[in-house]
């Protein structure tokens, strides 16, 4: 077995320091609080001005549908991807993320439900045969301040070969 590899951040940047994995998660969360200010939540403009350039590389978007089986991925940067061995983009949730295929939950239900951030840790196979241990948060965003109708996912891993 080889000593694990965290990615964390941009485009092909690895980090070998393990705090970086759990950083994220807290970075996500203080990014999140400071962008909604008084607002209940950030909203889907957040996304593409804010969170994609503090949070490069690491965030995903989940567009939340009428149940779990119409919550479906409209975007992800490469950390996903790698972790994931395939593109979820266009994939329902329930197909893709590692807490519904591997534990049969949906962290991202019960993220736009309650309206609060959920974080989730775990592990799983991926698509090429890797064992990943992955960490994640899931943050609601509602562009008209009620409703939940996208969740931000911050997402760091490390594989062990």
């Amino acid at each position: 077995m080889t000593d694990p590899q965290i990615h964390a951040g941009g485009a092909g940047k690895s980090v070998s320091v393990r705090q970086d994995e759990r950083r994220l998660v807290g970075r996500a969360l203080a990014c999140w609080e400071e962008v909604r200010g008084e607002r209940p939540f950030p909203d889907r403009n957040d996304f593409d001005t804010v969170f994609r350039d503090r949070l490069d590389g690491s965030i995903f978007l989940v567009a939340i549908g009428g149940s779990e089986d119409t919550d479906h991925v409209v975007e992800s940067d490469n950390a996903l991807i790698e972790a994931l061995g395939l593109d979820p983009v266009g994939r329902k949730v329930i197909d893709v993320l590692p807490s519904a295929t591997e534990k049969g939950l949906s962290f991202c239900r019960t993220a736009a439900d309650l309206k609060k951030p959920i974080a989730d840790v775990g592990h799983f196979t991926n698509a090429e045969g890797e064992d990943v241990y992955y960490r994640s948060v899931l943050l609601p965003l509602s562009d008209d301040q009620v409703n939940i109708n996208y969740l931000l996912g911050a997402f760091s891993f490390k594989t062990v070969n």
